[in-house]
């Protein structure tokens, strides 16, 4: 079997994967009971609580795969030691919104699914949607999808963490390459 045929399988894997994540999400999203959503303490909601737990595996594992397209400057500057990913959306956000119009989960997951690269601090800095965020939360809750990373780029400047664009690169070619040279400027 040559390289282009185990890429063609490969390929063919992964939209497959995505097409039934796709698939569970509009499912599940449909079976929610309380579509008007309003800003609030995580601990308090009291409905669809499964089909949030069961929306969120969906957003994590459509995740997955995803290449970090930012980097924090504090991750950029650390040449070694552990890195989280964090979404630039939240997965709360992308949650509510898929219960609250499940005919837009494909344009919330192809838009708003994009991955940070952070220190362990600096994830915890971020702190929750609500608690650390309320406003901009309840305005995630209501913008227009192709807005939703642009609120998620104010998060980090509310905390005073710098963002920087990732170059996509190569997995081959990246190996052995410092962060910082990783570091593009798109």
């Amino acid at each position: 079997m040559g390289d282009r045929s185990v890429d063609r399988k490969r390929q063919r894997r992964a939209k497959d994967r995505r097409d039934q994540l796709l698939m569970c999400a509009r499912a599940v999203a449909k079976l929610a009971k309380h579509r008007k959503i309003e800003a609030m303490v995580a601990g308090l909601v009291e409905h669809d609580l499964e089909i949030r737990r069961v929306l969120e595996t969906v957003v994590r594992r459509w995740t997955k795969p995803i290449e970090p397209r930012y980097i924090s400057t504090g991750a950029a500057n650390r040449p070694h030691g552990k890195l989280h990913r964090e979404h630039l959306v939240p997965c709360r956000v992308l949650v509510d919104r898929m219960i609250m119009k499940p005919r837009e989960c494909r344009a919330l997951l192809d838009t708003a699914v994009i991955i940070t690269s952070v220190t362990p601090k600096e994830h915890r800095q971020l702190g929750g949607i609500f608690l650390d965020h309320e406003e901009l939360y309840g305005e995630m809750l209501k913008a227009d999808i192709s807005r939703l990373p642009m609120l998620g780029k104010e998060r980090y400047a509310d905390k005073k963490i710098k963002l920087q664009p990732l170059r996509r690169r190569r997995r081959a070619a990246s190996r052995g390459r410092s962060r910082l040279a990783q570091v593009g400027t798109r």
